[in-house]
Order: structure tokens, then C-alpha cells, then sequence
């Protein structure tokens, strides 16, 4: 039985188009994931310097950390190190379980985690001016996202699922103030809402509190 993080199933929204194209930030990420075996090489290949951080000092690195080397614009003649990747393990089995990239503010814009270490990552999370934006979650490990959440100044807005893995969404939800206010569903698979339902104030979901994504390190080396 796989372990598990625990997903709150909730359905999603936009109203046409039913099939889903990957975007171009995974195709990204996608590439520096494949690249996770071999540090060295990957580091070497993009003129990065590699560190490895050994957390819960059983002699082996449980955080992987990308730096490119560029001249410091408040120093003239010096250099500064700029966060452009890091990979950790965060149950010290010898694979990396989240992936992070960063741009030049040191501000993360990609996250991969895999949420049942079982090897292969889950949860693709995409930030904006380190806000949560978007985040797709594989629910059945399958390797596809049946589930895309999107947030909006910090609250989540709109949920879409497709729950009956045809790769087409065919629920949707809406949310205002990070409640839940009505839900869509396809019932005939041709990617348009059948049937709204809207939701009282009483029955609506807990509101989703997200906050700036915090370093998974128990300590900051």
C-alpha cells in the first residue's frame, strides 16, 4: 500500500475546453528532474557549482544545492552565488523528494515533490512573485495530474479534476474568499458544464490557507 500525504479531493473549473496540455514550466522542470542522478554532470554541463549538505549527519547529503557564480553588481571585481536549483531527501532514503527551482530574486517559481516517496513525483507546484499560482497533483500515481488548483493572491480560486481519468476535466469548482461557491460537473465527456450547483455559505469547504512555500530543511546550511 502506498503511503501517502493526503489529498483533499475538490473539483475545478474552466468552462470550455476539457482536454489538458502540459505547460511549458513542467516540460522545464521535466528536464532538470531527468538530470537527478547524475549531480556532477548536470552542474558541469550549465557551469553551476555543486554543494551537498549531509542533514542528519549519517555521512551521506540529503540536500543538493545549484549555484550559478556571477559578478556581484554592488561590488565591481566580485562575484556572488545565486540559488538556481536544490533537490532534498527528505526521509534520508537516498532519493531526492522535492525539487525547487529559483530565478535571480532567490524567489522559488518551480516545486516537484514526490508525495509517497515511491521515486516519481506527484505534485508539480508553479509560483509568481513567490506566490502559489498554479499546482497539478497526480491522484492515482499514475503519472498524469488528474487535479489542477489555482490561486490567486494567496487564495485558492478554482479547482479542475478529471475523476474519471479519461484525461479530459469534468468537474469544476469555484471558489470566492477561498470558499467553495459553486461546482460544475460534464456528465458526457464533451468538455462543457451540464450541471452547475451552487453552495450556501454553511456547506461551504474551510477556506485554504496558503502561505510563502517554506524550506522543507530542518536546518539551513
Amino acid at each position: 500500500m502506498r503511503k501517502s500525504l493526503g489529498l483533499f479531493v475538490i473539483a475545478g473549473l474552466s468552462a470550455c475546453s476539457g482536454s489538458r496540455k502540459p505547460p511549458p514550466q513542467a516540460a522545464a522542470l521535466e528536464a532538470t528532474s531527468a538530470a537527478t542522478d547524475d549531480r556532477e554532470a548536470y552542474a558541469k554541463e550549465r557551469n553551476l557549482e555543486l554543494k551537498s549538505f549531509d542533514l542528519n549527519r549519517d555521512k551521506k547529503p540529503d540536500v543538493f544545492k545549484f549555484y550559478r557564480v556571477a559578478p556581484d553588481p554592488a561590488a565591481a571585481g566580485q562575484s556572488v552565488e545565486q540559488l538556481v536549483r536544490k533537490d532534498i531527501d527528505l526521509n534520508h532514503d537516498g532519493k531526492v523528494d522535492v525539487i525547487r527551482l529559483y530565478d535571480a530574486k532567490n524567489q522559488v517559481t518551480e516545486e516537484r515533490t514526490d508525495l509517497d516517496f515511491d521515486g516519481r513525483y506527484d505534485e508539480l507546484a508553479f509560483f509568481e512573485d513567490a506566490r502559489l499560482a498554479r499546482k497539478e497533483i497526480d491522484l492515482d500515481y499514475d503519472g498524469k495530474p488528474e487535479m489542477v488548483r489555482y490561486y490567486a493572491d494567496n487564495k485558492l480560486g478554482r479547482v479542475e479534476t478529471d475523476r474519471n481519468g479519461d484525461g479530459k476535466v469534468d468537474t469544476w469548482e469555484y471558489y470566492e474568499a477561498g470558499k467553495l461557491e459553486r461546482v460544475g460537473t460534464d456528465n458526457d465527456g464533451d468538455g462543457m458544464v451540464d450541471k452547475w450547483e451552487r453552495r450556501s455559505a454553511a456547506n461551504a469547504a474551510t477556506p485554504e490557507t496558503v502561505t510563502a512555500p517554506a524550506d522543507p530543511e530542518l536546518t539551513a546550511p
